[in-house]
């Protein structure tokens, strides 16, 4: 009888350090996952600030562009009123040359001309705009 709990006791013996090792095992390999879970949670917490950062860079670049959107509008107006100006600055000059001219030569008749005309071989002609 003492041999039949003696081989008992062993049996068991053996089985708890089988389990021992499972256990073991199991415990490395839940380290394991631990370890890879916390590396995830690393990396998952430094994307969120890169992200953070790209936003606050995108929403700065935005305001950027909108400025420069804005400028640039300004300056298409600013464009437009110096090209109204000078075309009027042009007719004015046109006119007042006109009337030096009609001054100058009492008898000679300009009704035809205006800025869209000049004069070749001594005849008023339309002026050719591809030129």
């Amino acid at each position: 009888m003492v041999r039949a709990f003696e081989a008992q006791r062993k049996e068991i013996e053996e089985l708890c350090a089988a389990r021992g090792e499972k256990l073991t095992e199991a415990e490395s390999a839940l380290a394991a996952k631990v370890e890879a879970l916390d590396r995830l949670q690393a990396e998952c917490e430094r994307l969120h600030a890169e992200s953070n950062k790209l936003q606050v860079g995108k929403e700065f670049l935005e305001k950027q562009l909108a400025s420069k959107d804005s400028k640039i509008e300004e300056l298409e107006r600013a464009n437009q009123e110096l090209t109204n100006e000078m075309a009027g600055m042009f007719e004015e000059g046109f006119k007042e040359a006109l009337a030096q001219a009609s001054c100058e030569n009492p008898g000679i008749n300009i009704s035809n001309c205006d800025f869209a005309n000049h004069i070749v071989d001594g005849k008023v002609v339309p002026l050719d705009l591809e030129d």
